[in-house]
């Protein structure tokens, strides 16, 4: 086990990684995408596959113009669960 995983295993950890990503999805409800970038990117330290950390900052980078990035972060959501609906409303919704 890698120690990131031991990490993010721990409350502390796993509390941290909420708190994060409570925090990106505020910042991208506000419009502030940079900021909400900076916390799902450091969320995804500690949980380097999770996917809504992903969808998450996809968002923030299409709201920013940064397609091809957007696009590379909705399709790493779905390195794990290729049915992940979310990010296929997503698709759907936003026109990538």
């Amino acid at each position: 086990m890698s120690e990131t995983e031991s990490e993010c295993k721990s409350p502390k950890a796993k509390g941290v990684f909420s708190t994060l990503m409570a925090d990106g999805d505020w910042l991208l409800l506000k419009g502030e995408y940079e900021k909400a970038v900076e916390r799902f990117s450091t969320a995804l330290t500690l949980k380097p596959e999770d996917k809504y950390c992903f969808v998450g900052r996809s968002k923030c980078y299409l709201m920013m113009g940064q397609y091809e990035k957007a696009l590379g972060d909705a399709e790493a959501s779905l390195q794990e669960d290729h049915s992940f609906f979310e990010v296929w409303f997503f698709f759907q919704s936003e026109q990538l």
